[in-house]
């Protein structure tokens, strides 16, 4: 199944969508037209408690239908009427991000990320208005429909709702000045990450770890290696951080950059970057320089 989160652009209103050979779909609309049970219960069109809280509940039973050919057209989203919102809810995740690690590591390393900072597909990214040295970086991404707390590898990837791409956008400039300080690369990546476009369910996926990568940059094509070959797999690496906090149901966690998932040089300011996994999609933006920075302390 492939679910997505939209932003209807006449209402305002996010919806939760199924996605099936490029068109959208909206699922109230579906349970409308179909007649199914979960169509007027008060809040369901909210993403985090359809997908999340009630683990997808009826929304199989709608892409059944829409996998046999019964598409009908009245519950279509077009393109032009919707915005993409990343695929989880901002205000109820925690952002974690994974790696990267040599294959030597002993452990998993991982950081927190600005979940307010999440953007969706073909979203434009503000970089720091000083920054002379944009970059991306590929990764997957899961999203957690558990808590979780001293897992392991097993509970994590049944607490698994989906899988989508994430891009952990990079200063590199700023990156460069802080660790030549001493200090994490908070600067460098809060200002904003990209994720979708859809969220993938496990069942429709199938293994993560033998999945393709790409990268496009303008009218460039750049491979990269597959998904899976890291030190450790997305679940042992979860079940590490869950000995250490505890994880919660909506929670984003990046698996960690794959190789050959940066450009490791300046990426011109409105290029546009596709990066794409097999069988998930791409997810496109474009860097932009942001707005000068305010005073920060009287003078």
């Amino acid at each position: 199944m492939r679910i997505a989160h939209v932003l209807q652009l006449a209402t305002s209103t996010p919806v939760v969508a199924l996605e099936r050979d490029g068109a959208l779909y909206d699922v109230a609309e579906l349970e409308r037209h179909f007649g199914t049970k979960l169509a007027d219960i008060r809040g369901v069109s909210d993403f985090h408690t359809r997908v999340v809280a009630l683990r997808c509940a009826g929304l199989h039973a709608l892409d059944d239908r829409l996998l046999s050919g019964d598409r009908p057209s009245s519950t279509q989203l077009q393109p032009a009427t919707v915005l993409w919102l990343p695929p989880c809810a901002t205000d109820r995740a925690a952002y974690i991000q994974l790696g990267p690690y040599a294959h030597g590591a002993e452990r998993p390393w991982y950081r927190f990320g600005n979940s307010r900072a999440l953007l969706g597909q073909d979203a434009a990214i503000p970089f720091p208005a000083l920054e002379d040295e944009p970059d991306y970086e590929l990764n997957l991404a899961a999203l957690l429909c558990e808590d979780l707390r001293r897992a392991t590898p097993e509970e994590v990837e049944r607490a698994i709702a989906g899988y989508t791409v994430l891009n952990d956008w990079t200063a590199r400039g700023v990156e460069a000045r802080s660790f030549a300080r001493g200090l994490p690369p908070s600067e460098a990546k809060d200002f904003a990450t990209q994720l979708g476009p859809v969220l993938v369910t496990p069942d429709e996926l199938g293994p993560v770890a033998v999945l393709r990568t790409q990268v496009r940059v303008g009218a460039e094509t750049r491979p990269c290696s597959r998904v899976g070959e890291w030190a450790f797999s997305l679940t042992e690496s979860v079940a590490y951080i869950s000995n250490h906090i505890e994880l919660r149901a909506g929670d984003v966690v990046g698996a960690g950059r794959v190789f050959g998932g940066s450009a490791g040089r300046h990426v011109p300011y409105g290029a546009s970057v596709e990066l794409m996994i097999e069988r998930i999609g791409r997810l496109a933006g474009k860097p932009i320089r942001g707005p000068a920075p305010l005073p920060w302390r009287r003078g």
